[in-house]
């Protein structure tokens, strides 16, 4: 099964160019290449808008979504509001308080979508993971979020804007008898990080990417980055595609 897999899209009005990028044609671009990709389905990993969550912003990208010829799916980032896109999206069933999370299975392989808008997540969605870690232990597990989960040695962003509960996750996951694999955004730049039984693999954006070392936010290069992922009998294998 091969997913598409873009983050971090920050678009905002139809006139705005952030950074002088327009946003809005690079997620037009990003998409024209997925369908070359013909992938089973397009996940969205977060970060929608360009700062807060706009219910015009998602009408727009919603209109785009639709007209491809595959399901997509979408969690929330730290610039999106949860209920708001939820509502945009006929999401609302998955909605759980003001958090969007929920498991799907994709071609039998069991997929966990994580809210973590707010940088963490809340004991009610905690204990909802645990349980579907417990259920699904004897399974390879695959698990999408905005946040790395760990630490990534990407200095700025590990020191500002972290996923704050990386130890309990590590702790929830370490003794599992099987692989789980993370796929997320956030940082803007692209990382594979392994600890044990987890591999994150981080994505780049389709806004800017960042530097990993500098303790300041210093950008690398505007290259618009698209994940393929590939779920195969033999394992899982990934690709970063860029669009200069």
């Amino acid at each position: 099964m091969r997913i598409a897999f873009i983050t971090d899209l920050h678009i905002g009005g139809p006139d705005e160019k952030p950074q002088g990028v327009d946003v809005r044609q690079n997620f037009l671009n990003a998409l024209a290449y997925i369908n070359e990709l013909k992938p089973a389905c397009l996940v969205i990993g977060g970060d929608i808008c360009s700062t807060v969550g706009d219910e015009l912003i998602y009408k727009w990208v919603k209109e785009q979504l639709d007209r491809l010829s595959y399901p997509y799916c979408l969690i929330a980032g730290n610039h999106d509001d949860s209920v708001m896109l939820a509502n945009a999206f006929n999401l609302t069933h998955h909605l759980h308080g003001t958090e969007l999370y929920y498991a799907l299975p994709l071609e039998g392989r069991p997929a966990l979508f994580l809210d973590t808008s707010t940088g963490e997540l809340s004991p009610a969605q905690w204990t909802w993971l645990q349980q579907y870690v417990v259920a699904l232990r004897d399974n390879n597990l695959l698990i999408f979020m905005h946040h790395p989960p760990i630490l990534a040695d990407v200095t700025y962003m590990d020191a500002h804007y972290r996923f704050r509960q990386s130890e309990e996750f590590l702790k929830l996951i370490k003794d599992l008898p099987c692989h789980v694999t993370v796929v997320c955004g956030h940082y803007h730049v692209e990382k594979v990080v392994q600890r044990g039984n987890l591999l994150v693999l981080i994505t780049p954006s389709t806004f800017f990417q960042m530097k990993h070392d500098p303790a300041t936010m210093v950008f690398d290069n505007y290259y618009v980055g698209i994940r393929e992922l590939n779920l195969t009998t033999h394992g899982t294998n990934s690709t970063i595609h860029y669009l200069v």
